[in-house]
């Protein structure tokens, strides 16, 4: 092989700069991601480097997001197709990814444009032979017709027969085993069968007004009337969640970017939005420390219900500067963000109320969040280690806590040794504290994201 080739085969991801669409920006954000990162991370980093119009932007995002939660059921469907899948270029096997997800899944798209674009990406990077190998397969997967959106196709006549259907079933909703048989031995198989579905399918969208703003009520009744009842829901007064794809672009004469940063309105998931009302921290009136505060999602949904968030500290300075920028745009009261460890608090006590969304496996997400679903992301290894982070930040947090206060516990995980196993640890050490309510997603719910939440009390 020459150098030139070689060149071109480890990079191909760049041989098209200019003038990129959605397939050119949707390849260059998973090869992002094959680097480890995070899917958001990546779609905000190339796309905010490319002024591509509105529509390409929005359909590149879709296809890197379809193509990180269908990974491992495209590397099922290619490994029938192809002899040695193992010897493709990364980018060559995200090239086909990407017509696979427009062949079995985007509605509109026809099979020819599809198969015609990616075969047109793989000869501008790799040559004629490589984009021959691309017609090829591609043309047989739709021979194939239906049969890949049936999960009796996955079956592999290799596996045992007592895990075939199991394992046909992990390759169909593409998730890895390690998650699969956590859900399915603390749940059982019917529960875990239905969390795999329902993490499989693309999320709602979750929009909080800010209820302090003047033009809240405007806001509401505008994105009320944008859609139809059935494709949306409400979330207690001021929030809202939106089936896919049913997101009005503009409300009230202004996209919702730019309602965004004027403060009027946040995206924040459904599931962050229910866990907080259903463990009714808005009644909170003392003083709360968000311990690990991310961006600042939650604190900034209780500041707008009026609740006293004064302190938010994280590990990472970008989250906290984002959280800073946000809150001053929403117009939220007076919030101080400080760089510091939740497992080693910087304070001897706290008066008020403490807010723990702690870091978790993110099981509960994995709809919004694909990139858990990779290689490696969230192995036995893994998962066996958040418990241990977890009870280590709560039990420093509650040392803390005065009597009388509050500490709330979130997750954005389905795993119960993360969840009612940490909260059983907890009090087990800490004797003072009291279980006051706990509320968990409704397996059975059809879509809303997987959260946990449980309130204690310091006696």
């Amino acid at each position: 092989m020459s150098g030139k080739v070689r060149a071109r085969r480890n990079a191909g991801h760049d041989a098209d700069a200019a003038a990129p669409n959605a397939r050119d920006l949707a390849l260059r954000t998973l090869a992002l991601m094959d680097g480890c990162t995070p899917v958001q991370t990546a779609v905000d980093s190339v796309l905010g480097a490319n002024p591509a119009p509105p529509r390409e932007r929005r359909l590149a995002s879709e296809l890197v997001y379809g193509c990180a939660r269908e990974r491992i059921r495209t590397e099922a469907i290619l490994a029938r197709l192809l002899r040695k899948l193992d010897g493709l270029p990364r980018p060559m096997f995200h090239i086909l990814a990407i017509a696979i997800h427009s062949l079995l899944f985007q509605g509109g798209i026809p099979a020819h444009a599809a198969i015609s674009e990616a075969v047109k990406q793989a000869e501008r990077r790799y040559g004629v032979r490589l984009a021959r190998v691309a017609n090829g397969v591609l043309r047989s997967l739709q021979r194939l017709g239906q049969a890949p959106l049936e999960l009796a196709w996955y079956e592999d006549a290799r596996d045992e027969p007592a895990v075939r259907q199991w394992r046909a079933a992990c390759r169909f909703w593409s998730l890895p085993e390690s998650i699969a048989d956590l859900w399915r031995d603390a749940y059982g198989e019917e529960v875990a069968l239905a969390l795999m579905r329902r993490s499989f399918q693309r999320p709602w969208t979750g929009i909080r007004i800010n209820a302090r703003h003047p033009q809240a009520p405007a806001l509401r009744d505008a994105l009320a009337a944008a859609v139809p009842e059935a494709e949306r829901t409400s979330l207690g007064a001021w929030g809202m969640a939106f089936a896919p794809g049913r997101l009005p672009e503009e409300v009230l004469g202004q996209t919702l970017a730019q309602l965004r940063g004027t403060g009027l309105l946040a995206f924040q998931s459904a599931g962050s939005q229910a866990v907080l009302a259903e463990l009714e921290l808005d009644a909170w009136r003392e003083a709360v420390w968000d311990a690990c505060a991310g961006v600042g999602g939650k604190s900034l949904a209780l500041l707008e219900a009026s609740v006293p968030v004064r302190l938010a500290t994280d590990t990472s300075l970008a989250r906290l500067s984002r959280l800073a920028a946000l809150r001053e745009s929403a117009g939220a009261a007076p919030l101080l963000p400080a760089l510091a460890d939740a497992a080693m608090p910087p304070l001897r006590g706290w008066e008020g109320h403490i807010l723990v969304d702690a870091p978790c496996s993110g099981l509960g997400v994995l709809a919004r969040r694909p990139d858990i679903r990779f290689p490696g992301r969230r192995s036995r290894e893994v998962l066996r280690a958040y418990p241990n982070t977890q009870v280590r930040i709560l039990t420093a947090l509650a040392a803390r806590l005065e009597h009388g206060r509050e500490l709330a516990y979130l997750t954005c995980t389905l795993n119960p040794q993360e969840n009612e196993g940490v909260v059983a640890a907890l009090l087990e050490q800490e004797r003072g504290l009291e279980l006051v309510r706990s509320w968990t997603t409704p397996m059975n719910h059809p879509w809303l994201e997987g959260m946990y939440g449980a309130l204690l009390r310091r006696r």
